[in-house]
C-alpha cells in the first residue's frame, strides 16, 4: 500500500530531528538514504538499519532531507535518480531512514568525505542512486584525486574564502605564478559565483595575453587516504 501524504511529512519531521541531534552544529554532513526493507523481507544484518540507496554531503541537512522526501510526490519530466527511487519506495509502503556518516569543517572535507563514503559503499556492494559519475563505479585513487579537485574547483567562492583556498595561475610561457584570492571577487557579487568562474575571468597573463593553466593551491588534501574500516 502506497504511502500517505501525512505519513512523508511525520517522517521528514522524525529524519530532521534525527539530523538535528546528530549533527549537533558541525557546519557540514555526509549521510546516507537508507531503504528500510519489507517487514517480511528484512535486510542483511550490517551497520545501517537498512540498506543505503543513496549517499550526499551538505551544509543544510535538515533543508536536504526535505527536498529528498517532498521532490518525489511531484517528479519533473526528467526527475533525480535518487527522487525516482524513493518514488519508488513510497509506491511500495516504504519510508527511507537517515543515516549520518560523518561531519565535517569544511565544503573541501565534506566533498572528500562524500567520495570515499560513496566508494566505500560500492565496494561493499550497494547500488547507489547518485547521479553523478563518481558514484557509478569504483574508482583509483588517482582517479578520485582528479575527481575531487573537479569538485573542488566548482565551490562557491565564500566556501572557498572560509577555507582560505586561492587559484594560482601558471603562465604556459613561463611567467611567475599569480595568486588569485577569491575574496577579492566575492564581494559585492551573487553568492552563487563559483571558482571556475572566477579562474575564467583572471586567466589571461598580463604579460603575454596567453591564457594561463589553473589550480587550488591547498594540495595537500589530496593526500588523505582514501579508506575506511571495513563494515
Amino acid at each position: 500500500m502506497p504511502v500517505s501524504p501525512m505519513d512523508i511529512e511525520r517522517r521528514i519531521k522524525a529524519l530532521r530531528g534525527q539530523a538535528r541531534q546528530e549533527v549537533q552544529g558541525a557546519p557540514y554532513a555526509v549521510y546516507a538514504l537508507l531503504d528500510p526493507g519489507s517487514p517480511d523481507e528484512p535486510f542483511e544484518p550490517g551497520p545501517f538499519n537498512g540498506t543505503p540507496f543513496y549517499v550526499g554531503q551538505t551544509c543544510e541537512i535538515e533543508t536536504r532531507i526535505t527536498c529528498h522526501l517532498r521532490s518525489p510526490q511531484h517528479l519533473t519530466a526528467e526527475p533525480a535518480l535518487v527522487h525516482r527511487h524513493i518514488a519508488w519506495l513510497f509506491a511500495i509502503g516504504r519510508l527511507p531512514r537517515l543515516a549520518i556518516l560523518e561531519t565535517v569543517q569544511t565544503r573541501s572535507q565534506s566533498l572528500m568525505a562524500e567520495l570515499r563514503w560513496g566508494q566505500h559503499m560500492l565496494r561493499a556492494g550497494f547500488e547507489l542512486a547518485n547521479n553523478s559519475p563518481d558514484f557509478a563505479r569504483l574508482m583509483t585513487a588517482a582517479e578520485l584525486e582528479l575527481w575531487l579537485d573537479y569538485r573542488r574547483s566548482n565551490m562557491q567562492a565564500n566556501d572557498a574564502v572560509r577555507e582560505g583556498v586561492a587559484i594560482v595561475h601558471t603562465c604556459t610561457c613561463g611567467h611567475g605564478d599569480r595568486w588569485i584570492d577569491p575574496a577579492d571577487h566575492a564581494l559585492c557579487r551573487s553568492k552563487r559565483l563559483r571558482l571556475t568562474r572566477i579562474a575564467a575571468e583572471t586567466q589571461q597573463c598580463p604579460r603575454c595575453g596567453n591564457t594561463c593553466e589553473w589550480r587550488l593551491d591547498d594540495w595537500d588534501l589530496l593526500t588523505a587516504q582514501w579508506s575506511l574500516p571495513p563494515m
